[in-house]
């Protein structure tokens, strides 16, 4: 008013807001909504979900649900592991071109998915193990050295090399750590030489590593399906089996990366042609390092064991009435470097131009 004076609220307006507290039935107030503070960040919100850093406004504290996480994970119809495999497998050159231009929520995270594979791999083979379809590594071994058991040599120094041999390759090439070590070490190589290759279709490095991981992850459940398809085939045909042959795991490796190369950058033969060429010098590199890991570790099982063994050229002299092996250590490890070096200096070669 303009002479100052105040004017008292409407009666009927305050009648109309009091109300609003009360549900449609006229039983009373409505229950007041509860805000949850994000345990992650902080910010407080009403709903499952946090609005600022998307946590689960009660996240799992349990193994159920942490189990029905995973499961939800698997089953999720919009960018989930299903949705991501599908659309890998049908319309891979689609997929992973919209992935490369931002359209993030069509696939499963590069990491996660990679992971997934890993984990659905390891367990398929330890279930085919268990019931007996899948022979385990301590069998497939020995029974690569029944002739040799089964002869009349004496135990020597070279028996006791091959049970040592034996037991760590059981504890190393069967553990779940070198299936994820061995597909991160593909999967940092192949993104290296995609990026050499293929480097105008991305504008980041980081991007050829997500590709890389979805591809490399992708192979990896092609050959889970694979697998599943062989080892019952073959043992109905054969008894228990040792595994999927090398030769079909680096046809469907192969195979697969020269597709995806060329559905997603183009070019015809020459894509393939570069895409065969990262997927193989990525796969040498890996069994490379892998080699040379492996080796150094089984060296130091037989030197600590069988010290005495070891000759001061560097060299595992075994001796037997029929055997007799000498592996110079130092040699064969540089031999084993030569492709690094040559990887090395072709990227130094391509920096400088």
């Amino acid at each position: 008013m303009p002479d100052g004076t105040t004017e008292s609220p409407d009666v009927d307006s305050m009648d109309e807001d009091d109300s609003m507290g009360e549900d449609s039935t006229g039983e009373g107030a409505l229950p007041p909504v509860k805000a949850t503070e994000c345990r992650n960040c902080g910010q407080r919100f009403v709903g499952n979900y946090c609005p600022n850093c998307g946590q689960e406004a009660v996240p799992p504290d349990s193994v159920l649900g942490v189990l029905s996480v995973f499961f939800r994970e698997l089953v999720d119809v919009e960018g989930g592991l299903w949705t991501s495999i599908r659309a890998l497998t049908a319309r891979p050159g689609v997929a992973l071109s919209r992935y490369l231009g931002g359209a993030r929520q069509s696939l499963m995270h590069p990491g996660r998915y990679l992971l997934a594979s890993i984990v659905v791999a390891f367990g398929t083979d330890r279930v085919f193990t268990w019931i007996g379809m899948r022979t385990p590594y301590d069998e497939r071994v020995s029974g690569s050295v029944t002739e040799t058991e089964s002869s009349e040599v004496d135990p020597g120094p070279a028996d006791e090399v091959q049970s040592l041999l034996t037991w760590a390759a059981e504890r190393v090439l069967e553990s779940q750590v070198f299936l994820i070590a061995g597909y991160l070490l593909l999967t940092g190589f192949l993104s290296l030489t995609i990026w050499r290759l293929f480097r105008s279709h991305f504008q980041r490095g980081a991007q050829a590593v997500a590709f890389s991981a979805l591809v490399v992850g992708h192979t990896v459940f092609l050959s889970t399906v694979a697998e599943l398809l062989y080892f019952p085939a073959d043992y109905l045909r054969a008894g228990p089996t040792s595994g999927l042959p090398a030769n079909a795991l680096v046809v469907i490796t192969a195979v697969y990366v020269t597709l995806v190369t060329t559905r997603t950058f183009g070019g015809g033969w020459k894509s393939s042609a570069k895409g065969l060429l990262a997927i193989g010098w990525a796969g040498l590199e890996q069994v490379l390092v892998q080699g040379i890991v492996i080796g150094g570790y089984f060296a130091w099982i037989i030197h600590a064991r069988l010290g005495d063994e070891l000759s001061a050229e560097g060299a595992f002299k075994i001796s037997g009435d029929t055997t007799a092996i000498a592996l110079p250590i130092l040699p064969a490890v540089a031999i084993l470097l030569i492709p690094f070096a040559l990887h090395a200096g072709l990227e130094f070669y391509y920096r400088r131009q």
